[in-house]
C-alpha cells in the first residue's frame, strides 16, 4: 500500500466535492453572499440525486488503498466509499444551517449495509440532516446518506457523525472507563506520509490538515493527520464478512506517518463485537461496534 501511485488524473472525478469546499472557502473569507440559512434544521429539505456509477479507475485505486483483498469487490463498490460521493451532498445540506463549516470536526460514522452497491450502475443517492443537539459548548450534528440504485434505493445507510464548537464550549477532562473486555487482535496496518494526499485524490476531501505539512504544524495536532473516514477504511477491510451494522467514534487522529497500529475486536453480547483500532503505545483512535 505504501508503494501505491495515484494519477493526478482522478482529480476529476470530484468536482462536486470542489464546489463544495470552494463555497465553504468563500463563506468563511466573507467573500460571497451567505446562502439562506434555515433556522430549524427539520425544515431543511431532504437532497436526492442520480449520480453516475463511479469510475473503474477510481474505485480499483480505492480498493488497492483500502487494502482489501482483489477478490473482495469484483462487482461491487465497498460500502465506505460513501465518502466520496457524499461529502458534496453533506456540504449542501451543512451550508443551510448556522454552523461554520471551516471548524467541523468528525467524530464517526454508521454504517448500516442491507445490500451491495453495484458496479457499473448509476446511484441513486439521498441525504438529509438527521439529527442536531447542542449541548456543552457543542453543536452535534448527524447527516443520513441513503445510497442504492433506482431498483434497490436503500443498499447502504449511512450516517455521518459531526461536531461544531460554539462560543460557550469549554473543554472537559474525559475519564478513561476500565475495560473488561477480552481483545483479539486481526491485523495491524501503518500510515505513511503521503497517505493524507492519497486519500484526498481518491475522496475529493483535500482539507490541508491532511495533506500540508506546515499547515498540520500550526494546527492543535502539530503534524498531519489521516482523515477519520482514511482511518475507518483501513481498520474495517480486516473485519469479517458479511458485515451488517457498524457504529465507530473517532477518539484521535492517526498522525502521518503513524506507528503500528493494531485492529482488536471482542465479543459482546447477541452476536455483536467490539471494535477499536490501538497503537503501540495504546492510544485508541476508533472505537465501536459492528455485527
Amino acid at each position: 500500500m505504501s508503494k501505491q501511485r495515484l494519477p493526478l488524473s482522478l482529480l476529476r472525478y470530484h468536482q462536486e466535492t470542489f464546489k463544495g469546499l470552494g463555497k465553504i472557502v468563500l463563506r468563511s473569507l466573507k467573500l460571497t453572499q451567505s446562502q439562506q440559512v434555515i433556522d430549524d434544521w427539520r425544515q431543511i429539505p431532504v437532497i436526492s440525486r442520480v449520480i453516475p456509477a463511479p469510475n473503474d479507475v477510481l474505485v480499483n485505486h480505492y480498493i488497492a488503498w483500502s487494502g482489501a483483498a482483489e477478490s473482495r469487490y469484483q462487482q461491487s463498490i465497498p460500502p465506505h466509499m460513501v465518502s466520496q460521493w457524499g461529502l458534496a451532498l453533506a456540504t449542501d445540506l451543512l451550508l443551510q444551517t448556522k454552523y461554520n463549516l471551516a471548524s467541523v470536526i468528525n467524530q464517526g460514522v454508521t454504517l448500516k449495509i442491507n445490500g451491495d452497491l453495484p458496479r457499473h450502475q448509476d446511484l441513486l443517492v439521498q441525504a438529509k440532516v438527521y439529527s442536531v443537539h447542542e449541548q456543552y459548548g457543542l453543536a452535534r450534528v448527524s447527516v443520513q446518506i441513503i445510497t442504492g440504485t433506482s431498483v434497490q434505493p436503500n443498499l447502504v445507510e449511512t450516517i455521518l457523525h459531526m461536531a461544531f464548537l460554539l462560543a460557550d464550549f469549554k473543554k472537559s477532562k474525559k475519564v478513561r472507563q476500565a475495560d473488561h473486555l477480552q481483545w483479539q487482535q486481526l491485523g495491524q496496518w501503518q500510515a505513511t506520509a503521503h497517505d493524507g494526499l492519497k486519500f484526498a485524490l481518491l475522496t475529493g476531501d483535500f482539507n490541508p490538515i491532511h495533506w500540508i505539512g506546515i499547515v498540520g504544524k500550526l494546527s492543535a495536532f502539530k503534524q498531519k493527520v489521516l482523515h477519520g473516514f482514511g482511518m475507518l477504511v483501513r481498520t474495517y477491510e480486516f473485519l469479517p464478512v458479511p458485515i451488517y451494522t457498524l457504529d465507530v467514534r473517532f477518539l484521535k487522529p492517526v498522525s502521518l506517518p503513524s506507528p503500528q497500529l493494531n485492529v482488536e475486536v471482542a465479543e459482546l453480547e447477541n452476536g455483536k463485537h467490539a471494535l477499536r483500532l490501538i497503537g503501540t503505545n495504546g492510544v485508541i483512535h476508533l472505537s465501536g461496534q459492528f455485527q
